[in-house]
């Protein structure tokens, strides 16, 4: 007979004991004429028995079935643990689910008290667990108490828009099928969303809290969306690859701040470095004009050192640039001697706002 098929439905009948049963010596006390009554308290020892077996769930979760998992060749009633079936209820996903089951033997004696944690358990599914303990080795186990000690709602994921940028929906982009109740691995945040004003939208800045399945925050991504004209929609993904992707459960994205055409005209929108003879180098790269008119930008790069101290800056001015089109542009570079440049701050700039300095 296999484990599986030796769980069976507790019977509420009292099982056998192998000692002395107390109406047994009752009667024989009257038999005897009251001769070798026990004291009250060894009464009271003798009449203990064990509750009744019982699993408690909550308004979330539901509990469907339990039972005693029985011993091998073993009279019905006298078992090693138990095993019960219970579904999520919550309308979402459980990130933390702990169980306590406290284990009996026929005289109600606590055998044994185990805990059983489920992670990622998802709304509407339901899942069968099996607690046992070892010592059922040395002694029955005839009843148990199993109760939710624990229990944490993972976070609905939320985002927010403002009156320019609406949210249309969100949600997180999955695939594969990694372990028992979680369904999909989180790979990205797939978000739409529509320009509602009457402006074209230069720069969305999106700030996006991660969290884990127990709600606990894990870290902030900020994402960055250009150029949507208006009255249109876009979808996008925002990629949450610089985090571990196997513990991301929920978000919360808000967008910080939205820029318009009018105010940002030119955007950068690529660009590179490229290492030169003679210790120069050059940053190139690609802007473009988002708004309705021709404009004007400038360019401006602060190479800065380990510590991010500013060790040199070169701009470069950029003329009529017409609506919709592209600009590359180039600036070159030599680092003072004994200095090492680490990053590259780049700003486009309205030329009026420059502080001109000649690019080398």
């Amino acid at each position: 007979m296999s484990e599986k098929e030796d769980v069976k439905e507790v019977n509420p009948t009292p099982p056998r004991q192998n000692e002395e049963d107390l109406d047994t010596l009752l009667k024989n006390f009257d038999q005897t004429s009251g001769e070798g009554l026990p004291s009250a308290e060894k009464l009271f020892e003798m009449a203990r028995k064990a509750p009744d077996p019982v699993v408690s769930g909550n308004e979330k979760v539901e509990i469907l079935s339990h039972s005693l998992i029985l011993k091998k060749a073993s009279v019905d009633g006298i078992g090693k643990g138990v095993s019960f079936t219970f579904k999520n209820n919550a309308g979402a996903s459980i990130g933390k689910l702990v169980f306590e089951a406290i284990l009996f033997d026929v005289k109600g004696n606590v055998i044994d008290t185990i805990e059983r944690t489920i992670n990622d358990f998802e709304a509407e599914k339901t899942y069968s667990l099996r607690i046992m303990t070892a010592k059922a080795d040395k002694v029955d186990i005839v009843s148990y108490d199993v109760h939710i000690k624990e229990m944490v709602v993972t976070p609905v994921p939320e985002a927010e828009g403002d009156q320019r940028l609406v949210i249309l929906r969100h949600s997180f982009q999955g695939t594969g099928a990694p372990d028992v109740g979680i369904t999909t691995i989180k790979r990205g945040i797939e978000l739409a969303v529509r320009n509602v004003c009457g402006e074209s939208i230069a720069s969305a800045i999106f700030a996006i809290d991660l969290f884990d399945a127990a709600g606990n925050y894990i870290s902030t991504l900020k994402h960055i969306e250009t150029d949507i004209q208006r009255n249109t929609s876009r979808a996008f993904l925002i990629q949450t690859t610089s985090v571990k992707d196997d513990i991301i459960r929920s978000y919360n994205i808000k967008l910080i701040k939205t820029v318009t055409a009018e105010l940002e005209k030119v955007q950068l929108r690529r660009n590179e470095v490229k290492r030169l003879p003679e210790g120069r180098e050059e940053v190139s790269g690609l802007v473009k004009n988002v708004s309705s008119v021709k404009s004007d930008a400038v360019v401006v790069v602060t190479y800065l050192d380990a510590n991010e101290e500013p060790i040199g800056v070169r701009t470069l001015e950029l003329r009529d640039i017409a609506p919709g089109t592209v600009q590359i542009f180039a600036l070159d570079f030599t680092c003072p001697e004994g200095l090492t440049v680490k990053k590259r701050d780049i700003d486009i700039g309205e030329l009026t706002e420059a502080e001109a300095v000649p690019a080398a």
